[in-house]
């Protein structure tokens, strides 16, 4: 039997019964001595190529005893198991960006677009604690301390896959917004990054500059994946919901966005230019209080 496409539905699905595994201690061959089937059949799951249907999932999950919420929402995945695209809603983070981080993890290229903060890729931890505060979106701290540890685990890959290539495209209005309530050492220290890592081969971080006006980055950000281990995947995510992308029409859209955003914006070097100017001006300690508009 041929194996199938892979989807980002049953990927997650395959990804969420290993990890259950995992929580048992079991291997492949436990797994498949208890449920007696072939250890490919398992392994075929877990990296979402064949099996994973209904009567699979009730199977494997019967035997690890999950019940449940837990139990409903891996029997929800196994719905349109073939369907590309995912649409997650949960009400923390951390657990919204599982589907995320293994996507990354398993990445050749990650591009992004932000127009209104630092990709979380590239955030430093004072950054996104601030951020996070000052949204109010967050009521209780360790909620925050639980968001900032999810947005700096994902950074991992920054240092660990050095073969993979990270194109990030920000505009301009990212830099200069003060985020840290008048903390000039937040931004400093957001731009220092931003500089530090721009220098790394496997890094391009460019401005889009305001006087660029409309531009294709407009409709919002985005982050496109891609992977030799599966079909490129564009992500798109709010306070609660995930969204992920896959169909061949959807992600030829992203990559148009990116390409004319390459057209528009700095060159990697004019970028670190306006960046650490902007870290003299706007956030050093002797800089005047009122942010200088736009050019």
């Amino acid at each position: 039997m041929l194996d199938r496409p892979t989807t980002v539905r049953s990927r997650q699905l395959g990804a969420r019964l290993r990890e259950l595994m995992a929580e048992h201690r079991w291997g492949v061959r436990e797994m498949a001595r208890r449920l007696d089937w072939p250890p490919t059949r398992i392994s075929n799951m877990f990296n979402g190529r064949r099996g994973g249907k209904y009567l699979d999932v009730v199977q494997m999950l019967t035997v690890m005893g999950v019940v449940g919420d837990e139990a409903a929402e891996l029997y929800a995945l196994c719905e349109d198991l073939d369907e590309p695209g995912l649409l997650e809603t949960y009400p923390n983070l951390p657990a919204q960006v599982k589907t995320l981080v293994w996507h990354e993890e398993r990445a050749t290229a990650i591009s992004a677009y932000q127009g209104t903060i630092v990709p979380g890729l590239l955030q430093t931890s004072d950054y996104a604690r601030a951020l996070i505060n000052e949204t109010g979106n967050v009521p209780l701290q360790d909620d925050v301390d639980e968001r900032v540890f999810a947005r700096m685990s994902r950074q991992v890959i920054l240092s660990k896959r050095p073969l993979v290539t990270f194109e990030f495209f920000i505009h301009e209005f990212v830099v200069r917004l003060p985020v840290g309530q008048g903390d000039k050492a937040v931004m400093s220290g957001q731009l220092h990054q931003l500089l530090q890592l721009s220098v790394r081969s496997n890094i391009s971080i460019r401005i889009v500059p305001v006087a660029a006006g409309g531009h294709p980055g407009v409709s919002g950000h985005f982050q496109l994946i891609n992977s030799d281990k599966f079909q490129p995947v564009a992500y798109i995510d709010s306070e609660i919901t995930s969204l992920f992308l896959e169909k061949a029409e959807e992600i030829e859209v992203y990559q148009g966005v990116l390409e004319r955003l390459g057209a528009l914006a700095l060159g990697e070097a004019e970028s670190r230019e306006l960046v650490a100017r902007l870290a003299t001006d706007l956030y050093s300690p002797g800089a005047q209080r009122d942010v200088p508009r736009m050019a």
